[in-house]
């Protein structure tokens, strides 16, 4: 069966995770003293994120030693994600989107620690 499409999940997701970690950055650069920027900024992190957590999900979900209560918990924490994005966001519910899609890299490492061979 031809895997190319997981590659290329992968490779999109790495490219647009990329860019989620510049607005990351910028979320700091411009403290919510600079209102615009912060908010542009962090819009823009909060998409990307949103389809980074999407795209590692569907790229990983079916890989025989990925385990799936993980995928389900990257499911969890996308849709929690874009229910915060669909609605006002106040600093609480931006840190938890953060640390929860934090948590999700986390468990992503420790997946792959876990199938070392």
């Amino acid at each position: 069966m031809d895997k190319s499409w997981h590659k290329i999940l992968i490779i999109a997701s790495q490219i647009i995770g990329c860019c989620s970690a510049l607005a990351l950055i910028m979320i700091g650069v411009f403290s919510e003293d600079f209102n615009e920027q912060h908010i542009f900024w962090s819009g823009f992190y909060f998409y990307l994120n949103l389809l980074v957590l999407i795209l590692g999900i569907f790229s990983l979900f079916w890989h025989p030693k990925f385990f799936k209560l993980i995928g389900i918990y990257g499911i969890i924490v996308a849709i929690i994600n874009l229910l915060f994005a669909l609605v006002i966001i106040i600093p609480i519910l931006e840190w938890f989107t953060v640390f929860t899609a934090l948590g999700y890299v986390g468990l992503l490492v420790f997946n792959m620690y876990k199938n070392i061979e």
